[in-house]
């Protein structure tokens, strides 16, 4: 008889959680996104790309130990994390004027490329192995 493994959090806590992040992020760059996202200040940009990865890491790692989470369900929760973000930023970069009205058109392509980067640090912690 197969036996039946039981996912120790409930993948709508990594959901919330996602979308939690998700709505940080977005007030975050609503209010300071022309400073952090500006196309013309490189030297920003390049600390914001760098400042993603331990704030990605330490916003998803610890949620992963806190539910015990193992180690062969982790992608399947950074997807739960990434998820609700990536679909409401189709919406968020649509309405970009309304969302973010301190980023200039012309740097809405780096504020896309840095939430194609923070997605992809949220799904590579889900390859992560605890030791």
């Amino acid at each position: 008889m197969t036996s039946i493994r039981k996912e120790t959090a409930p993948k709508e806590l990594f959901i919330l959680w996602g979308f939690l992040l998700w709505l940080g992020a977005t007030i975050i760059f609503h209010f300071f996104g022309g400073m952090l996202m500006n196309a013309g200040h490189r030297v920003a940009v390049a600390i914001s790309f760098v400042a993603a990865v331990p704030v990605i890491f330490a916003c998803t790692v610890p949620m992963y130990a806190a539910f015990k989470v193992a180690a062969a369900d982790r992608l399947r929760c950074a997807a739960y994390i990434a998820l609700p973000g990536m679909l409401l930023d189709i919406v968020s970069l649509s309405f970009h004027r309304t969302v973010f009205p301190t980023i200039s058109l012309d740097s809405v392509p780096t504020l896309s490329a840095w939430l194609m980067w923070a997605y992809s640090l949220i799904l590579l912690t889900g390859f992560l192995r605890r030791k």
